[in-house]
């Protein structure tokens, strides 16, 4: 593996000590998930925040109602924490609220109040959300900012494939448009998380050749890179076309240009899901 803090860890410790909310964007496949993940394990592990991580996207269709997005967005919450908390500091069961009476907002704030630590929320897909829906998430997260940390998390991420502060969504002309700054009037810093660079790479597979003694020369290095421009799907997806597939993890064999090469065509005859998406350089 690649850190996947990227030498980001202590600007973003620094925010959430200093109770800022961020945006974390990037392409798919680049480690977004992992790296959320990681910092939540991270605080956790460190004793001195709660935090979890709650994908959105479950939300992330245009026929969704505001009402059943919090729910959706609460029962997900619920769920989700239980991966990475004890259980005396799990969020508040949502049979418990009353049909209808489920806001984003106010179950934070009842969460928050039985919590010995401040919460950091790290909240991933957000810019898989709708109009309203998205606008409403928003402002519930701007109205609960003056209250925190007792009474609302210390701490929010918001992250998601773009950076949602240039999105710009039609609304009623009483209600600004999210793109007009309004609703991000609480967010202190936005990060884009990069590809791999070369040297996270050459780390990477020698991480391989570590654990192997099949070895990636540099000459090697060079044509994977050049294909995979870094993009950690692509890069992974490459080393493993060869190894797995092409060398059938017999790790006594070379791994020479023309695998690469080769490796790289049978990902485009494949049409791999990713491959179009990915930010890799073209053929």
């Amino acid at each position: 593996m690649v850190d996947p803090f990227r030498n980001m860890y202590d600007d973003i410790h620094v925010l959430i000590e200093d109770m800022q909310y961020f945006l974390i964007h990037a392409p798919r496949q680049t480690g977004k998930t992992t790296f959320l993940h990681a910092l939540a394990h991270r605080l956790n592990n460190e004793g001195n925040y709660v935090s979890v991580v709650c994908s959105l996207e479950s939300a992330g269709y245009n026929s969704i109602s505001v009402e059943t997005a919090n729910e959706v967005f609460i029962q997900s919450l619920y769920l989700t924490s239980k991966i990475f908390l004890s259980p005396a500091a799990l969020p508040p069961n949502p049979d418990g609220y009353s049909p209808g009476n489920l806001l984003l907002r106010n179950y934070l704030t009842d969460w928050c109040d039985t919590l010995d630590k401040p919460l950091v929320l790290l909240l991933d897909e957000v810019d898989a959300l709708y109009d309203d829906v998205l606008i409403s998430t928003l402002r519930q997260l701007r109205d609960g900012f003056q209250t925190r940390p007792k009474y609302f998390p210390q701490s929010i991420a918001l992250v998601g494939l773009r950076d949602i502060r240039d999105l710009r969504t039609p609304s009623p002309s009483d209600i600004p448009s999210i793109g007009s700054g309004s609703l991000f009037n609480i967010i202190a810093e936005s990060f884009f998380l990069p590809a791999f660079s070369r040297e996270e790479v050459r780390g990477l597979l020698d991480q391989h050749t570590y654990d192997t003694g099949q070895v990636f020369s540099e000459e090697v290095l060079e044509k994977l890179y050049s294909y995979s421009g870094g993009q950690p799907w692509l890069t992974n997806a490459l080393a493993n076309e060869v190894v797995s597939e092409l060398l059938k993890n017999d790790y006594s064999l070379e791994i020479t240009l023309d695998l690469i090469e080769l490796a790289k065509e049978r990902l485009i005859e494949q049409r791999q899901t990713h491959l179009d998406k990915s930010g890799g350089k073209d053929r």
